[in-house]
């Protein structure tokens, strides 16, 4: 009896692993229904994020340290992706309606003819079914049940490249673990951060981390729209090392962007300066925090104005009556949300990990959306997973008692 309820409560962990540029954040839960118990956030340090051996031996590090703690095996992971390789379609399907009224199996036709890709698309992880229509009829949330000729879909279909999906697997495999799911980053971390109004409003999350930017548009629960741009925070801290008047390590311009870094510019003087440690040893150099903060800003600008393009080419800038929500570490600069603002138009918060019991208000952070929000993703699948199950049961169940309802009748007759 106690054996079946530990194996039980085994089944109930669910994890999450968000590998970034320059850590590996490795989360351990507890389904609660549909909330979600945090029981552990491991955040370690990558040295070299395109080094495969750098990535496989931190990530058995954090298995290790991770499972000495919580004395939970860490098995099935859901990992998140971002990046240049992953691309967002928009695609189309239509199919005729043999009953002349939807049924639930049309809507499932038109989803995957819409989401059938050639195989230069890459890997499939997610689609995303956005508004269909039957016949004239346009902008229809649920056709089931509807009569009609026709319906079609718009989809959106988000792919990786086949290649870095198999790195990312074989990476995961080799630290002794299972991949239970490849999840989006923007769509892990929007679980986390995002309310139902913006949801309902049409928001665009933007996650900064230290390789990519990305973006993602929701609509209820349908993404429309991502784009991944490859300047982010290295760009920044590289933008410092580069440019200040003193020649720096990208080490010692990380440091300097976390202590001294802020998108404020207006509220510095130009005597406000720091110390800077001059090459070989010669002693500090003065730095004027206000140039800093002139680096740091045209940068963090240029990533807006790149993402907001994005959006206007697309035509999504209207969508989002909700605004704009900000996530990912470089969320941390001062002033970031002030930038944002002023580039896309919209009304801008940073969004911070929400809803969650046990977790520790460290790590209610923006840098660990995405970790957070994997959680989320993977209590969801592990709800639906096991309420498929039941349904089975439920069904057999039900057979058997009428097979032996039937076999008493015959015997009785």
């Amino acid at each position: 009896m106690d054996d079946n309820k530990q194996d039980k409560r085994k089944d109930e962990y669910i994890f999450g692993l968000d590998i970034g540029e320059s850590k590996i954040n490795l989360f351990v839960g507890v389904s609660e229904g549909e909330n979600v118990r945090v029981v552990e956030c491991g955040d370690f340090p990558l040295k070299n994020a395109d080094e495969f051996d750098s990535v496989v031996e931190t990530l058995q590090q954090a298995v290790q340290v991770i499972e000495n703690t919580t004395r939970v095996d860490v098995h099935d992971v859901y990992v998140g992706i971002a990046g240049k390789h992953v691309r967002s379609l928009d695609t189309q399907g239509i199919v005729t309606l043999p009953m002349g009224e939807v049924r639930e199996e049309d809507i499932d036709n038109v989803t995957k003819q819409a989401s059938t890709l050639p195989a230069s698309a890459g890997e499939i992880i997610h689609i995303f079914p956005g508004e269909y229509n039957l016949d004239d009829e346009p902008h229809i949330r649920n056709p089931k049940g509807r009569s009609g000729r026709r319906l079609g879909v718009d989809v959106q279909v988000v792919t990786v490249k086949q290649n870095a999906l198999q790195n990312l697997a074989k990476c995961v495999n080799r630290a002794g673990l299972n991949v239970a799911g490849f999840v989006l980053e923007p769509l892990a971390a929007a679980s986390a951060v995002l309310t139902n109004d913006e949801r309902e409003l049409g928001v665009a999350l933007v996650d900064i981390g230290a390789g990519t930017a990305d973006i993602a548009v929701f609509v209820n629960e349908s993404v429309r729209f991502t784009f991944s741009y490859e300047y982010a925070g290295n760009s920044i801290t590289s933008d410092i090392s580069r440019c200040l008047n003193v020649p720096i390590a990208l080490s010692k311009a990380e440091e300097i962007k976390k202590k001294f870094g802020t998108c404020v510019i207006s509220n510095l003087i130009e005597d406000d300066t720091f110390p800077v440690p001059a090459v070989g040893n010669r002693g500090d150099v003065s730095c004027s925090r206000k140039l800093l903060a002139e680096i740091i800003t045209a940068r963090v600008g240029e990533i807006f104005c790149k993402l907001n393009e994005q959006l206007k080419v697309h035509q999504l800038d209207s969508i989002i009556n909700g605004g704009i929500v900000l996530t990912g570490g470089c969320c941390a600069l001062e002033g970031i949300e002030d930038v944002a603002c002023k580039v896309f138009g919209k009304p801008v918060r940073v969004g911070r990990p929400k809803g969650m019991s046990g977790i520790q208000e460290a790590y209610q952070n923006p840098s660990y959306a995405t970790g957070i929000g994997l959680l989320y993703y993977a209590n969801k699948q592990h709800r639906e997973k096991k309420n498929r199950e039941t349904g089975t049961q439920i069904a057999v169940s039900m057979k058997k008692g009428f097979q032996r309802v039937l076999e008493i009748i015959r015997t009785y007759l």
